[in-house]
């Protein structure tokens, strides 16, 4: 299969920093995202480029990028507004308008922790970023990033290798097995960014 590419017409009602969430639909020709305008839209590519098309006054349940998982058959994210927690919603269809977003399940174990003041009046650490990735599988990897306060240099990332199903009633949790490592990033700046590290 050769790759190609083509311009196509931008939307009219939102540009690329309105962007708070997207996810690729499983057919792999549609792209869903949401704007901070609180719309969704999809773009779906055909061989004559490609059509913008508004779903409805929502937004995806998700914040930066969902990942489809085949076996759960849903999108999963970490969680819009619940900080620290992971979500899954089923995969939106490209041909319905709808006025409600997708239901919403959230996995109930907090899978990375933010020092709060009310929890420690000095935190030692300045959260940076968090990112899920997708691993294939229904496994994923959360990478949490955050810079010592006392002199801004030195970045930990934590780990966490982790995989999703559904109990018996339908909620959402961790697999068993799940990895939790630590890595120490020396010489950094608050212009780090933990893809490099992966690199």
């Amino acid at each position: 299969m050769e790759w190609s590419w083509n311009s196509v017409t931008p939307p009219s009602s939102f540009n690329g920093e309105d962007v708070i969430a997207h996810a690729l639909h499983p057919d792999g020709r549609t792209l869903f995202v949401s704007t901070s305008y609180g719309t969704t839209h999809f773009f779906g590519t055909t061989s004559n480029g490609g059509v913008w098309k508004e779903l409805g006054d929502w937004v995806l349940p998700f914040q930066g990028q969902g990942h489809f998982d085949a076996k759960l058959d849903a999108w999963v994210g970490l969680h819009h507004k619940e900080d620290g927690y992971v979500c899954c919603c089923p995969v939106v269809s490209r041909s319905v308008v709808t006025t409600r977003p997708p239901k919403c399940k959230m996995l109930q174990e907090k899978l990375f922790h933010r020092e709060t003041q009310e929890e420690v009046p000095t935190p030692t650490h300045k959260h940076l970023n968090t990112t899920l990735v997708y691993k294939g599988d229904s496994r994923l990897c959360l990478v949490d990033n955050s810079m010592t306060r006392h002199d801004f240099k030195h970045a930990v990332l934590h780990v966490t290798i982790f995989g999703l199903k559904y109990d018996h009633r339908g909620h959402l949790q961790t697999k068993i097995r799940r990895t939790v490592t630590s890595y120490s990033v020396s010489n950094a700046s608050a212009y780090f960014t933990h893809p490099a590290f992966w690199m």
